[in-house]
């Protein structure tokens, strides 16, 4: 689409010419009570006369084209006298970005294969995603500082690099964390006004308490040599369980090798560089469960900073592929990398929280705050709680390590797939759609026309 948005737009241009259109007039009154043709989410900005929209209320997500022609007009939310109204902008277009909520009025042009805009709105702009994340990567130090972190690519300006203190003109390394505020910009990263690192550091207390979190396993025997046999093992792991549950490791040898395999391709670089002695070094072990009773309502897999990954084998079983289990798996490994609390700890507070994710739209995890790191102790344990920080985070490892990330949130699809003759069987869950946005938002460049399939639901 970019490479004819500058063709497109003066083909409409001529045309309007042509058919007597005054190119100076201008519609002074908001279209009220009409219905935009499209409304959703800015995917891409080809020029600053096209962009593409995604809708924010279908899934699979799908795209749509806009062009803009020198009659269009264009509007935004301004608060007046405490009312929040609306007021025609011409300089909109000049300072909109990728997420930015739109609606578009105009008219399908079937030969342009794109919306021809009379109007566009901006609803909302995302001028504040916070986070609090480990650095995971230091992509570019010029002509820009470029991070990875938080699931996201971090531009960092040199003027706030700076004029940050503790920054003094240095930047931050590998594995320190920051805290961050910024916007998305129109090549869909994040670009920050305000950064700090901050470091984490346990309290003896929560030290104690995380090394008895360590996992006490009983190893399967796998009996695969001649008259031997197999038997099943059991895995104690309280940052997850908590004390009085464990989990049976099923002996599927093949099973646990193909699962440990996804899982060290998993674990970013920077974790790996790290002496084993170091605090932030984190010793990876994956395993594969089952405890029908206790994952009866979770399916996915756990994390926790003390290395262990848990996943239920019946998970593993209605996914298709080693893409799909990645994505899966990567949510543990997240997880642990950025300290966040298991669904055991924050227990009957889960759903809530879900839910106000949910309540804030497909692109919650971009304008929610982030909790921050602290301690808050759940019995002598350190944790954290940030909604979908951890699919974002997911996503990017599952990227860095080879994986296909378009299988994401067709394998969260799967797994909250039930009753195919239910009307809700096919509602997309909230990190399907979640995780679609955040393709279109940081991948989208090469992989937005495989996004225009079905996804077929499980057999």
């Amino acid at each position: 689409m970019g490479k004819h948005a500058g063709f497109i737009a003066w083909l409409v241009f001529l045309c309007s010419v042509l058919c007597g259109a005054p190119c100076a007039a201008r519609a002074q009154d908001f279209p009220t009570g009409q219905t935009p043709i499209v409304e959703g989410y800015i995917s891409s900005i080809s020029s600053d006369t096209a962009f593409s929209v995604v809708f924010d209320t279908q899934f699979p997500i799908q795209e749509r084209h806009v062009v803009i022609t020198p009659q269009t007009v264009f509007w935004r939310h301004i608060t007046q006298m405490g009312q929040d109204v609306m007021t025609d902008d011409p300089n909109v277009p000049k300072e909109w970005a990728v997420g930015d909520d739109v609606q578009v009025f105009g008219r399908n042009d079937k030969h342009l294969h794109a919306i021809v805009a009379a109007q566009v709105l901006v609803r909302r702009k995302y001028e504040h995603i916070n986070g609090y994340a480990v650095v995971q990567r230091v992509i570019a130090r010029s002509p820009q500082l470029v991070l990875e972190a938080d699931g996201y690519y971090i531009v960092v300006p040199h003027r706030v690099v700076n004029d940050s203190p503790p920054f003094s003109g240095q930047i931050p390394r590998v594995n320190e964390w920051i805290k961050y505020s910024g916007r998305f910009d129109r090549a869909g990263v994040v670009v920050v006004h305000r950064i700090v690192i901050s470091k984490f550091v346990l309290s003896k207390r929560l030290r104690k308490g995380l090394t008895k979190s360590q996992g006490k396993l009983t190893a399967p025997i796998y009996g695969n040599g001649a008259g031997e046999y197999g038997k099943d093992g059991e895995i104690a792991a309280p940052y997850i369980f908590g004390r009085r549950n464990t989990a049976r490791i099923p002996a599927n040898w093949e099973l646990q090798q193909r699962v440990q395999e996804i899982g060290e391709r998993l674990i970013p670089a920077c974790q790996k560089r790290l002496a084993a002695n170091d605090p932030q070094k984190i010793d990876f072990r994956f395993y594969v469960v089952d405890d029908k009773s206790y994952f009866q309502n979770i399916g996915t897999a756990i994390g926790s900073p003390d290395g262990i990954v848990i996943i239920p084998e019946r998970t593993i079983a209605r996914l298709r592929s080693d893409d799909q289990i990645a994505a899966i798996l990567a949510q543990g490994v997240a997880q642990a990398l950025e300290w966040q609390v298991p669904p055991s700890v924050v227990g009957s507070n889960g759903p809530a929280l879900i839910q106000a994710a949910q309540m804030a739209g497909p692109y919650a995890g971009l304008a929610l705050s982030s909790i921050g790191l602290y301690e808050m102790l759940h019995g002598k344990y350190p944790v954290r709680y940030d909604p979908l920080q951890t699919e974002r985070v997911a996503l990017s490892l599952m990227h860095n390590a080879g994986y296909d990330v378009l299988q994401a949130p067709v394998a969260w699809q799967i797994l909250n797939y039930r009753d195919a003759k239910h009307p809700l069987a096919l509602r997309p869950p909230l990190q399907s759609v979640y995780l679609s946005n955040l393709v279109h938002l940081e991948y989208g460049h090469n992989l937005r026309a495989q996004l225009q399939g079905p996804l077929i639901p499980p057999q």
